[in-house]
């Protein structure tokens, strides 16, 4: 990438995001005076950054984003100033084509700003986000925002795993999870097992690559490649939290499969029970069970 990093970037779409004063509207704005942080290992954490979109939302007939299909990753930041090396950062992706859209990597001297980026940029792809709840200022400004539906609830699938212990009705803590060395070590194997999959194809005589190949990402290339346990990568932690909703949505979708047939669904329990006869004199399950056969015309 690096030889030709003008031409594999120039595809890029960097600036902002602004509200429409007029329609309340999140839309993107370019902004060439920005410049989004792409360096490993950082000198410092005093630079704000730019978001980088890799592919815009994708909108249905209604011009609105469809629910679940994007998801995100977030490792925040508490305090205004810092005496390391930390950065704000979140992804997004698409878990249709399974491939990161867009990222916003850096550090505002108001830490409010950073969340209001990320919100900003949830609110434009209609995603979830996935966050690591040990700090609280971006629950809170969410809240302050009336925007806590952007956040994703404890994923059940770190309980099932004896990733984390506890299961939070209420709060902060009901979002997000707190982190640790074994969930942190869970979201890099998942991070590990995503590249080394086949990459999304639209046509079939596209070439066989992995996800690892389709990553835009140059700053997260560079922390992967420069990962160990006293580095301090944060971009690797956001997309740890992405991986880990992303796993949790796919137990969700394997959950969502036709139960099989069981003793209690049996036709008996239903016995007692009429069909109602709509005005035709048809009832409505033989008529789903038929509308292959009938003419609907003269029916």
């Amino acid at each position: 990438i690096l030889p030709s990093l003008d031409k594999f970037t120039s595809g890029h779409w960097i600036g902002d995001l602004i509200t429409d004063s007029d329609t309340g509207e999140v839309k993107w704005k370019l902004n060439t005076d920005l410049y989004p942080n792409r360096d490993y290992p950082v000198k410092d954490n005093k630079k704000e950054g730019a978001i980088e979109i890799f592919e815009m939302p994708v909108k249905d007939s209604t011009d609105k984003v469809p629910n679940g299909l994007y998801i995100a990753g977030l490792d925040p930041v508490d305090d205004d100033e810092s005496q390391t090396n930390s950065m704000f950062s979140v992804f997004i992706m698409n878990l249709l084509t399974d491939r990161i859209v867009a990222e916003y990597t850096g550090r505002t001297f108001d830490a409010a700003e950073n969340y209001e980026k990320a919100r900003k940029l949830l609110i434009f792809y209609n995603a979830k986000c996935l966050y690591e709840n040990d700090k609280k200022g971006f629950y809170a400004h969410l809240m302050y925002k009336n925007s806590l539906h952007l956040l994703s609830p404890n994923p059940e699938i770190a309980k099932d795993l004896d990733i984390t212990a506890t299961t939070y009705i209420n709060g902060n803590k009901s979002y997000g999870v707190n982190s640790s060395k074994k969930l942190n070590a869970w979201g890099r194997r998942l991070q590990v097992q995503w590249m080394m999959s086949p990459a999304y194809k639209v046509n079939a005589d596209e070439p066989d690559v992995l996800n690892l190949h389709k990553i835009r990402s140059i700053g997260y290339l560079k922390e992967c490649a420069a990962w160990n346990p006293d580095a301090n990568t944060d971009r690797v932690s956001a997309m740890g939290m992405l991986m880990i909703l992303r796993a949790d949505r796919e137990r969700f979708e394997l959950n969502l499969e036709k139960p099989k047939n069981n003793f209690s669904q049996n036709s008996f329990w239903e016995r007692a029970f009429k069909q109602k006869a709509n005005n035709f004199g048809y009832k409505s399950e033989d008529f789903f069970a038929q509308k292959d056969t009938i003419d609907l015309h003269n029916w």
